[in-house]
């Protein structure tokens, strides 16, 4: 099996079962909350409502995280 084809096969399991396979509460506690990527329909974490999609690049057209600091305590642009 290639690693697509994994993934494939563990995505419903990961996204019924977040807590399970990723630090929730970790994310919680630093403001995180968990959202669906309207174009690509990935599971991902945001800290913002500020952004609707991902940002992978192929759901945004760009790469818009370069010379553009994340990270807790950072400032988001509006």
């Amino acid at each position: 099996m290639t690693a697509k084809e994994i993934k494939k096969l563990a995505k419903p399991e990961f996204a019924a079962n977040p807590e399970k396979f990723y630090p929730t509460k970790v994310f919680k506690k630093y403001g995180f909350h968990r959202a669906s990527c309207p174009k690509c329909k990935n599971n991902y974490w945001r800290r913002t409502e500020a952004s609707d999609t991902c940002g992978d690049s192929s759901c945004v057209g760009t790469y818009t995280f370069i010379g553009k600091p994340r990270g807790v305590g950072v400032e988001y642009a509006k």
